[in-house]
């Protein structure tokens, strides 16, 4: 891989890891007894459906994009397999965010 697409990659896993933050940020809300917070926070979840297909359209289709509006779950699982996706581009296996890579035995 060349320094140019190495530097694209990190950006890229950057940006998403901002993405699935903001998505996990909402799961308090989703579990409110207030229905405004409730729908507020799927407004920000279909907002944050929207940027993941309109900034890395290249790695989603706009189907999944659709699909994972439904769910806080689904739209983290949809990530997390982006994030697989370009771990397993860029050659290397780190897994999903916030998880280390299993031990060498």
């Amino acid at each position: 891989m060349n320094e140019l697409s190495g530097t694209k990659s990190a950006k890229t896993i950057e940006a998403l890891k901002r993405i699935r933050l903001s998505a996990t940020m909402l799961e308090v809300g989703f579990k409110s007894d207030n229905l405004s917070e409730v729908i507020q926070c799927q407004i920000e979840l279909e907002g944050l459906a929207a940027q993941l297909e309109a900034e890395h359209g290249d790695l989603v289709t706009p189907e999944q994009c659709e699909s994972a509006k439904g769910s806080l779950e689904g739209f983290v699982a949809l990530v997390d397999r982006v994030f697989e996706k370009i771990s397993r581009a860029a050659g290397s296996s780190p897994g999903a965010p916030g998880q280390k890579p299993p031990e060498p035995g």
